[in-house]
């Protein structure tokens, strides 16, 4: 099997950071993507393709089903390593720290959890096409079943968890590319069945568009802080 640190290197060559869109198209375009189809046949006959690509979403989804295979005893390593690199990986590794982190290190598990939706909700708005928001509940399906039960369990910890994010500002310091979000939509797809590249401006919006979905993403954030926040004083009432 191939070491776990070996995994994650490999898939960092692969991911490169995102520029901003530059109004002056005569300049070499650093977020040109050439989307490709990977496909697997199911065990009931079906076949389910996915984008892969300099980092796409399937590539991203390659690497945590190679993690997936690593013994238990190599959970605190995973977990560790992947929380170092939580800045230049996908956020969509964040959520292979909550599955493996939920019984041993629950409060981990929960930075996680809520720093990777955090980051795949806001990298999904910058997207140009608008299908691509589908990413953040795809994505969900490798948090693992246990996550739930904690959430339930202690409120407490999730309101102090949510606060913490809220006031961090780490919701948007990640430097990796959100292309693993974008490649989710229909657009990286056609592009990709059609053997086509697609240029930056074509996937990616313009900087000065970043700050409305930052502000999105902080909205839903602090919604969630406030709903739970009134349900535990409301508890604390009776």
């Amino acid at each position: 099997m191939r070491s776990i640190a070996t995994i994650i290197t490999a898939f960092l060559l692969l991911a490169g950071p995102v520029w901003a869109q530059e109004a002056d198209a005569s300049q070499t375009d650093p977020n040109l993507r050439t989307p490709q189809i990977y496909e697997v046949e199911l065990e009931n006959g079906n076949v389910s393709a996915w984008v892969v690509g300099e980092a796409a979403y399937g590539d991203v989804v390659n690497t945590i089903l190679g993690l997936h295979l690593a013994d238990a005893e190599q959970d605190q390593l995973i977990q560790d390593q992947l929380w170092q690199r939580r800045d230049t990986n996908s956020p969509v590794f964040l959520y292979e720290i909550t599955r493996r982190a939920v019984a041993s290190n629950p409060e981990r598990a929960l930075e996680a959890y809520f720093l990777a939706r955090s980051r795949i909700l806001y990298d999904a708005a910058r997207c140009v096409d608008s299908s691509a928001m589908g990413v953040v509940d795809a994505a969900s399906d490798y948090v693992g079943d246990e996550l739930v039960n904690l959430i339930n369990s202690d409120m407490v910890m999730v309101e102090r968890v949510l606060s913490n994010l809220a006031e961090s500002g780490e919701m948007f310091t990640s430097q990796a590319s959100p292309w693993y979000a974008c490649s989710f939509g229909d657009a990286a797809y056609f592009a990709a069945t059609n053997g086509v590249s697609l240029p930056g401006a074509e996937w990616l919006k313009t900087e000065v568009r970043w700050q409305d979905a930052r502000d999105s993403v902080e909205y839903n954030i602090r919604g969630t802080l406030a709903v739970i926040q009134a349900g535990l004083e409301s508890a604390e009432a009776e």
